[in-house]
């Protein structure tokens, strides 16, 4: 049977410290214990860690350890706000009064989406989609299956939510290349079966390839190589089929 919150509540506390600063943070252990067999392990397998109830966790930033935390008390976890820049010339501002103005279907089921629609090229995206990509990370590394699911859920919504301009495809590239750096996620195995964050960038730049494709960001990074071209061409190509 599944803990419940109370026995969260009752559970003796954990110390982790957390990123280059090993700053403390205190949780309790059954909460921690209850995301996957791996935490569940470290809180109570009887190694050192179980036993001076503190463990070291240097490979995830503070931002990002909360954010796991939170998912392990409440199943969900919160977001960055998005960061406002410059404003644009005001012919771009009058066409996203017109979006915004926009009646259609889509848009009124995307305005109960809990992520938030990013109608304005004025704002940074990329905090909230590193975020997710960051949390499906180290949900990977830790083996837990039900967060990695809700990373890519919740980064599929955010994707799907957000109106791409130009000033945009920075921060997509962004993504795409944490996504691809990051030593902990598989590359492409020998069936070709991809990494599904992987997986889910790519198809997202396909689909947006007729913005995408025309900015210098996205030429430099295809110009690079790597598993991302492969990935690109791969995917594109079962499109165009």
């Amino acid at each position: 049977m599944a803990p419940t919150f109370e026995d969260f509540i009752q559970s003796p506390q954990f110390t982790f410290f957390v990123g280059k600063e090993r700053k403390p943070i205190v949780v309790h252990a059954a909460a921690i214990a209850a995301t996957s067999q791996h935490l569940d392990a470290l809180v109570n397998g009887g190694m050192q860690e179980s036993e001076t109830r503190c463990a070291r966790m240097k490979d995830v930033s503070v931002d990002d350890f909360i954010r796991f935390c939170e998912y392990a008390y409440r199943g969900d976890y919160t977001i960055p706000r998005w960061e406002e820049l410059l404003p644009e010339p005001s012919s771009q501002n009058n066409k996203n009064d017109d979006l915004a103005d926009d009646n259609s279907p889509k848009n009124l089921i995307l305005q109960n989406c809990e992520s938030p629609r990013n109608r304005a090229a004025n704002h940074n995206c990329a905090p909230v989609l590193l975020a997710h990509a960051r949390l499906y990370c180290f949900a990977h590394l830790r083996l837990i299956m039900s967060l990695k699911s809700l990373t890519l859920q919740k980064l599929q919504k955010t994707l799907m939510s957000f109106d791409l301009h130009k000033n945009g495809v920075g921060d997509i590239i962004e993504l795409a290349r944490y996504t691809y750096s990051n030593p902990d996620l598989p590359d492409r195995s020998g069936d070709e079966t991809t990494d599904d964050l992987r997986k889910l960038v790519v198809e997202y730049i396909v689909c947006e390839i007729d913005t995408i494709g025309k900015c210098d960001d996205f030429i430099k990074y295809m110009e690079e190589g790597g598993e991302f071209a492969g990935d690109f061409w791969r995917i594109a190509r079962n499109q165009m089929a």
